[in-house]
């Protein structure tokens, strides 16, 4: 059986009336799809123009589809308040129980400032260990980009680690003089305004860059010396401000909202 492929202006006005209804255009007459056929001539010419029109209607439809799909997906829904405190209050007992333990081991860390400050050094080298490992892992069997940078960090921070694992206090007076050069950096900064001043509260920003000007200084005065117990006592200051900012929340979630005044 001898296959004859359509005419060419059938198989061109069946393309063109597929691309009209895809891109919700109006048809075309019969006179201009005639006059088309009998301009492009021959059944091999029609049959190539007819498929090539079929796929671009159907790949600009398949692609109109994906972006409205992908605008769905990545339109960003910002929470209400209602929302907020909704899951503050289903996860209160939680910012109790977190509250509560900030707050007795801020407490302990400010009475056994030293044992606190041992217990730091520990846990910044276990934790410079295990990220260092983890980043050339990641540099061994990851991609090749940034392969170099990543392997390099990784034995930076496993250095590190390892260093404050086996002489605790020479690490300890390293981060000593860590705080003490960031809190002046932080107190000038605040002192300044630099890189923008707060619009809501300057005055408690300028106070807090002479608090961390103040701390800054004491840390270089009494250094090394204040090595064995500021890092705990620092630490243990971090976890009362925490805690009391947890318990705040906590608060906050317990407390019955106001019903609006009814009309």
């Amino acid at each position: 059986m001898i296959f004859t492929p359509p005419n060419g202006a059938t198989l061109l006005s069946r393309a063109v009336r597929v691309a009209a209804n895809t891109l919700l255009l109006p048809p075309p007459s019969t006179e201009s799809l005639a006059l088309t056929g009998s301009v492009f001539g021959g059944s091999r010419v029609a049959w190539h123009i007819g498929s090539m029109t079929l796929l671009f209607t159907h790949s600009l439809k398949e692609h109109r589809h994906m972006a409205d799909t992908t605008a769905d997906k990545t339109t960003p829904t910002m929470p209400s308040q209602a929302d907020v405190m909704d899951m503050l209050r289903r996860g209160r007992s939680v910012l109790l129980v977190e509250g509560i333990v900030c707050l007795v081991g801020g407490f302990l860390a400010i009475m056994f400032a030293g044992i606190a400050s041992l217990w730091v050094d520990l846990l910044l080298g276990i934790l410079c260990v295990v990220i260092g490992f983890l980043g050339l892992l990641r540099s061994g069997v990851g991609g090749s980009e940034h392969r170099g940078a990543t392997a390099l960090t990784g034995v930076l921070l496993l250095t590190l680690g390892l260093l404050l694992l086996i002489w605790p206090f020479e690490g300890l007076e390293a981060i000593t003089l860590v705080l003490a050069i960031f809190s002046l950096i932080r107190g000038f900064s605040d002192l300044l305004g630099a890189p923008w001043r707060s619009s809501v509260s300057p005055g408690l920003q300028v106070i807090s860059g002479c608090a961390g000007l103040l701390l800054g200084g004491l840390l270089l005065w009494w250094y090394p010396s204040d090595a064995l117990w500021a890092p705990g006592l620092l630490f243990g200051v971090q976890f009362l401000m925490l805690g009391m900012l947890l318990m705040s929340l906590w608060n906050a979630a317990s407390t019955p909202v106001a019903e609006p005044p009814t009309p």
